[in-house]
C-alpha cells in the first residue's frame, strides 16, 4: 500500500491521525534498520581490511590480498552511501513526525470538539466559506 493511498483512505481526521502514526512509526523503522546495516557494512570492512592487512603480513600474494583490500574499500563506499541514506531517513522521520503533530495541533481541538458536540455535524458544503 503506497503512501498516497494510505492517506487517501483516510475519510476522516480520526482515520487520518492514525494512519500518520502508523506511516511515522514505518519512517523511524526503517531509518533505524538503515542505520543497523550501515553499522554491520562498516564491521565487515573494517574486517575484510584486518584480513587483507594479515594476509600481507603472512606473505599470501598481491593479487589476494589486493582482492580483499579492495572489497573493503567497497564496503567503505557503500557505508558511505548507506550514511548518506541514513541522514536522509533521519530527516524523513522528522519530517513525519512534525507532519503528525502539525495535524493534531492544528485540528485535534476540531475533531474533540466534534466527538463532544451533543448534535450531529451537517454537510461539509454547510461549513464552507464564500
Amino acid at each position: 500500500m503506497s503512501v498516497t493511498e494510505t492517506l487517501k483512505d483516510a475519510a476522516n481526521y480520526t482515520v487520518l491521525r492514525t494512519k500518520l502514526a502508523w506511516l511515522t512509526h514505518k519512517v523511524h523503522a526503517h531509518s533505524q534498520t538503515v542505520t543497523q546495516l550501515a553499522s554491520n557494512i562498516n564491521d565487515a570492512a573494517e574486517q575484510m581490511l584486518d584480513a587483507a592487512e594479515t594476509m600481507k603480513a603472512l606473505a599470501v600474494d598481491d593479487q589476494t590480498t589486493s582482492e580483499f583490500a579492495d572489497a573493503a574499500l567497497t564496503m567503505t563506499g557503500v557505508k558511505d552511501a548507506a550514511g548518506a541514506y541514513t541522514s536522509a531517513a533521519d530527516s524523513a522521520s522528522a519530517a513525519a513526525d512534525d507532519a503528525k503533530r502539525t495535524t493534531e495541533n492544528d485540528h485535534g481541538g476540531i475533531a474533540e470538539a466534534v466527538e463532544s458536540s451533543p448534535v450531529d455535524m451537517a454537510e461539509a458544503s454547510f461549513y464552507t466559506q464564500p
